[in-house]
């Protein structure tokens, strides 16, 4: 169930800092690895599939296609 390799998108916190990205080729155990190895303190794990993308000011990474939902961050 949670082994299949692939795009594995996530929201994590170290201190006061958001971030937001991919592991690419991963599994979720890869990618639990790799949020714990890089210090972060909380971490969500989101969705994979086709739909998954990373835009700011363009995509990064992704379909380059509209998708049906989005987590926004947004500057006050």
């Amino acid at each position: 169930k949670y082994a299949p390799k692939g795009t594995r998108t996530f929201v994590a916190a170290k201190g006061s800092t958001v971030f937001i990205g991919a592991v690419l080729n991963a599994s979720m155990a890869d990618s639990a690895k790799v949020l714990k190895t890089l210090g972060m303190e909380n971490a969500l794990n989101l969705d994979q599939g086709g739909s998954t993308a990373l835009w700011s000011g363009g995509y990064k990474l992704g379909p380059g296609r509209n998708i049906p939902n989005a987590l926004l961050f947004v500057r006050k």
